[in-house]
């Protein structure tokens, strides 16, 4: 009798460890990921059981950043989700030491998580338990006290793995010798270059206030000198290639404002990698007081077109939109179509290039016409008045007198992103600012261009004024900016 009661006991023991080991496996399986914000990061976290004792950082869809910081059985898996840029500036001046915070919100946050994990595994291990017992013929006050010792003994194991494998032993420092895959594989460097960013930011937001400030007095100055035509003026802003730089976005908005815009054309490459956490980010442009229009570049995707079309922009294609008395249409880039940032070969851009002609053939020939790689736009050369593109990071303004046609590369207004940092002598800002003529009873007409180009980390610009003296197209209907604008 004695020895079966305690067959029993051991028995109930053993059921009691398996149900608490069980449990902590289903509350890590399932229930660990969760969501936190550090400054401008927001970041979700998850236990991954039976794995090598690593933190993966994932970054989509540029891949993932592995560091061996503590032993196994588990895996610390952080996935960012979204930045703030607005708040990073200001957190940035704000942190006068930025590896000891992080070092300290990184141990904070994880203390944070392992808690609220604690407390779950202890509901699980409670829960499967209750749900073992639940035919058992034993009194319910003896169910639920097992069922309480089943949820301490499986928190209270959860602690000692937690604590002993990843709290204790936790090695930040392991992130100086990461391992990367996916596209962060073949750019290691990113590390490197994210520190240089972060010691940059306040520094070119100093230097883009003067930049703004002498645009405007130079602006001023050319138009004393030679003023553009005023009567049924239209003032575009033409950008391009800013692959997801934040600083372009403050430099954009201050351009818009001093030269007094009314839309901007984008010739695509807004994002690096098209996700729609960058687009979220470029997403800003479409909130602008002007019209924002987009050409989709190699670079942008489909998901980050559909997007931007959310937030209110105007997605440019072979049919022509009419805003401000200006008939726009483009060529979107192959490469947009199929989420691949690769570049197509020369002979699709101009089978892309060719089609679209004989699509244009049949309707009134826009004013502007846009592309991405100025390879397409060569068979639109002496057939439209002007052709806008980008892709080169070189801007280029060419009034070519043989063929009638007026061939503008913005270069890259973002200074060719991230990796801008790297040459910044080689990558400078740029921008074109374009003035048409819509006097009553002519086609809109390019008077005259601006091109901006700001160097970086350097309080240096070159505001250069091109006048057009190509003769006028001939004369067809146009629509009044006002009227347009307010539908």
């Amino acid at each position: 009798m004695v020895a079966n009661r305690g067959k029993k006991l051991w028995l109930n023991h053993v059921l009691l460890l398996l149900a608490a080991l069980a449990s902590i496996c289903l509350a890590t399986a399932f229930f660990s990921e969760t969501r936190f914000t550090v400054k401008a990061f927001e970041f979700t976290a998850a236990l991954v059981p039976f794995q090598r004792g690593e933190t993966v950082i994932v970054f989509p869809p540029f891949g993932k950043l592995r560091a061996a910081t503590h032993w196994g059985p588990f895996l610390l898996k952080v996935t960012l989700n979204t930045v703030d840029l607005e708040m990073l500036s200001s957190s940035l001046q704000e942190i006068p030491d930025l590896p000891s915070f992080w070092q300290t919100e990184i141990r904070e946050q994880l203390l944070y998580f392992f808690i609220r994990q604690a407390l779950i595994s202890f509901f699980c291990g409670a829960a499967l338990l209750l749900i073992i017992n639940l035919r058992s013929r034993r009194p319910w006050s003896q169910i639920i006290r097992e069922a309480l010792k089943a949820g301490l003994l499986t928190m209270l194991l959860l602690v000692l793995l937690l604590g002993a494998t990843v709290l204790y032993p936790y090695q930040v420092n392991s992130f100086a010798n990461p391992r990367f895959e996916g596209a962060l594989a073949a750019a290691p460097w990113i590390v490197d270059l994210g520190e240089q960013l972060l010691g940059t930011v306040t520094t070119l937001a100093e230097q883009l206030e003067v930049v703004a400030v002498n645009l405007e007095e130079i602006s001023n100055r050319l138009e004393q000198l030679r003023p553009p035509p005023e009567s049924g003026q239209i003032r575009v802003l033409h950008i391009s290639d800013i692959h997801n730089n934040p600083a372009a976005f403050d430099l954009i908005e201050k351009v818009a404002e001093i030269f007094q815009i009314d839309l901007i054309i984008d010739t695509g490459d807004l994002t690096d990698y098209g996700s729609n956490l960058e687009t979220e980010v470029a997403a800003r442009l479409a909130s602008l007081p002007q019209p924002y229009l987009f050409l989709p570049g190699n670079h942008d995707t489909r998901q980050s077109i559909e997007l931007l079309r959310r937030e209110g922009a105007v997605i440019i294609g072979t049919e022509p939109v009419a805003i401000g008395g200006l008939r726009i249409a483009g060529l979107p880039d192959p490469a947009a179509s199929n989420s691949t940032a690769e570049v197509a070969p020369r002979s699709t851009l101009r089978e892309e290039a060719s089609r679209a002609m004989e699509l244009l053939s049949k309707e009134e020939s826009p004013d502007i016409f846009a592309v991405h790689n100025p390879l397409m736009a060569e068979p639109f050369r002496g057939e439209l008045p002007l052709i806008l593109s980008g892709h080169t990071h070189k801007a280029v303004l060419n009034f070519d007198e043989e063929s009638g046609s007026i061939l503008i590369n913005a270069g890259t207004t973002g200074a060719a992103g991230l990796r801008g940092l790297l040459a910044p002598r080689e990558n400078p800002y740029s921008m074109v600012v374009l003035y048409f003529n819509t006097a009553s009873g002519k086609r809109p007409w390019l008077s005259c261009a601006d091109l901006i180009v700001i160097e970086q980390l350097q309080d240096s610009f070159t505001l250069q004024r091109y006048y057009n003296h190509l003769p006028e197209r001939p004369a067809t209907g146009t629509i009044s900016l006002k009227e347009d604008l307010e539908d």
